[in-house]
This record gives C-alpha cells, sequence and structure tokens, in this order.
C-alpha cells in the first residue's frame, strides 16, 4: 500500500518516474496532499483496506524530507503494528546518525536505498546533485550499522541509459561495502513521469543490456538476494529468469501479438504500456527454446530454476 509522503526530492534524476504536478487533496487543491493532518487522516482510512500481507510504502519525491516525516513514520508504525513498514529513499537523510537511530528503532521495517552508480562522477552525474553519492554511501553505512534481525535493507539500481555500461561496477561496490545487504534489486526503467519526458536522455532499449547483464553473473552467488524488475523473459538469457520478479501492475502492462507465440508468457511480467516501438522494434519475439521449469507458488516470482531440453525445429 503506497503512501505518497511527499512530492519534492533533493536529487534531480532524469529517470524518476515522478510526474511534474504533485498529489492533490481530496477537495482538489494541489500540494495540500502533503500536509500532516490530511496525510494522518489518509492513513488512517486505509485501515480497513490493507490486507494481511499488504506493505506500508512511505514513499515521494524523497518521503524523509518532510517536515513532519518522523511524526506520520511513527503513526503509521502504530497504526498498522503488523505490516512490514517500508521506506524508498535516496538515503541522504540517513547520513545524520540521530536520524538514522530514530528510524531504526522501528521493527519490522524494509529500508529500500537507491544507488545510481559506482562512484561520485558517476552517481552524481545521474542524480545531477553534488554529494549526493557521498551522503547515499554515508546514509548506507548507518542503517546498515543500527540494523536489527526483523529489518530488512536492500540497495535498488536502476538501469537507464545514465547508468547501465556500469552496472557490474555498482554490484562490485555493493559487494565489497555492503556485503551484509539483504537484498539487491536491478530494476529497467519505468517510462513514466520524469522519465516519459525525458525518454531520449535515459532509454536504452533491452537489446542492448545483454552484454553488460552477462558481465554481472559471476557476482550472482555474492548476494543473499537479487532480484530483477521489469524484464519479459524474451529479453533476458534464461539463466537470469530465477532472478525475475513481476512487479509492475496489470494495467502497466501489455503482450504484444507475438508474445501468443511464447512458451513461457504465464511467467512472464509483460512490456510496459509506454515502451516505445513495443512491435516494430523486434526486440519481443516468442521463444521457441523448451525448458523444464521448476515453478514456484509465489505469481510475483514464479521460477526457481530450469533445465534446457532442446530447440523447437522451424
Amino acid at each position: 500500500m503506497d503512501i505518497c509522503v511527499w512530492d519534492k526530492c533533493n536529487n534531480r534524476c532524469q529517470m524518476c518516474t515522478n510526474p511534474d504536478l504533485p498529489w492533490k487533496s481530496e477537495d482538489g487543491k494541489v500540494g495540500e496532499g502533503y500536509d500532516y493532518n490530511v496525510l494522518i487522516s489518509r492513513i488512517e482510512r486505509l485501515k480497513d483496506k490493507v490486507e494481511p500481507d499488504d506493505a506500508m510504502i512511505l514513499t515521494g519525491g524523497e518521503p524523509t524530507l518532510h517536515p513532519h516525516f518522523l511524526d506520520v513514520f511513527n503513526f503509521t508504525r502504530k497504526t498498522f503494528p503488523e505490516q512490514e513498514l517500508r521506506i524508498l529513499t535516496n538515503g541522504r537523510r540517513f547520513a545524520y546518525r540521530d536520524f538514522a537511530e530514530e528510524v531504526m528503532k522501528a521493527d519490522n521495517l524494509n529500508i529500500a536505498v537507491s544507488l545510481c552508480g559506482p562512484t561520485a562522477e558517476i552517481h552524481d552525474k545521474i542524480t545531477r546533485t553534488k554529494n549526493s553519492f557521498i551522503q547515499a554511501v554515508q546514509g548506507l553505512e548507518n542503517i546498515l550499522s543500527l540494523k536489527k534481525e526483523n529489518q530488512i535493507v536492500e540497495i535498488r539500481t536502476v538501469l537507464s541509459k545514465l547508468s547501465y555500461r556500469h552496472i557490474d561496477q555498482t554490484l562490485n561496490l555493493i559487494q565489497l561495502k555492503f556485503p551484509s545487504i539483504d537484498r539487491v534489486i536491478v530494476i529497467y526503467l519505468e517510462t513514466e513521469g520524469q522519465a516519459k519526458k525525458n525518454l531520449d536522455k535515459v532509454l536504452v532499449p533491452y537489446s542492448k543490456l545483454r552484454p553488460y547483464l552477462n558481465r554481472i553473473e559471476p557476482l550472482l552467488p555474492a548476494f543473499k538476494e537479487l532480484c530483477l524488475y521489469h524484464f519479459p523473459l524474451c529479453t533476458l538469457e534464461p539463466k537470469f529468469w530465477p532472478f525475475v520478479w513481476r512487479t509492475l501492475p496489470a494495467k502497466e502492462i501489455v503482450f504484444i501479438k507475438s508474445c501468443e507465440r511464447c512458451r513461457y508468457k504465464k511467467y512472464c511480467l509483460g512490456i510496459h504500456r509506454d515502451y516505445p516501438n513495443k512491435t516494430a522494434s523486434g526486440e519481443f519475439k516468442p521463444i521457441k527454446e523448451e525448458y523444464v521449469i521448476e515453478e514456484t507458488d509465489d505469481f510475483y516470482h514464479p521460477i526457481t530454476s530450469f533445465d534446457i531440453i532442446g530447440v523447437e525445429e522451424k
């Protein structure tokens, strides 16, 4: 259950999925949806809508920048004591130790920190914000040093034209500097919000990613868990299928005509509705090889392993 806490951010990433216009309050007033009392009222009304396995996700913009973030955070924790409480953040405010200490007191907490690249030069160029890398790294160090057993910390990195060539270096950095990280998530960018406006600057075709993803294969055993988000199966070599998760809502994905001939459609995420040239690009082709798939009972993570049988004859 997403709770948009704040529409502003202290980074200026061109591949951000946030729109230009801020969220409106219920009476239609722009910007007032982030008023503390409005947020509290909205959170209270979620009580009857939350399922037992729902996570409460504080997001933005950068949610930690809200002037009353800790109050909103603590109220959410108190209101939903049994739910996982998740924060999607660029990590920079966690560079302040006192802030990190306050947040890390909470139980059943998941903190997901964005890391855009392996060095300050690359990361700060993507965020267009000086010292954002230094603060994100310091924030992660504080979070991990304070982490309790019932908390999860993950690092998320988005693949765009600005970052995809450095994915192996980024994962190398994570392995060396944050070996205790619980989860690493590699995300293909969503063509929404700012990313859609800056499509020519940020979009990298799936077809260009394969050689760079192959570079990360030796690193996979180094992580407790590695997930790939927003990847149709035909855009990946099968060795990566056990790492694929379906995380986009059904309303945001489509299957093109050729998908109907694919053996593995039932396991596939599909294609983001706004991905350009879905048919003309020729990137999405039905898979002909036959594999023995070991399934999970989790719709969102459908494949746990595979074995190749052969290739279908034409």
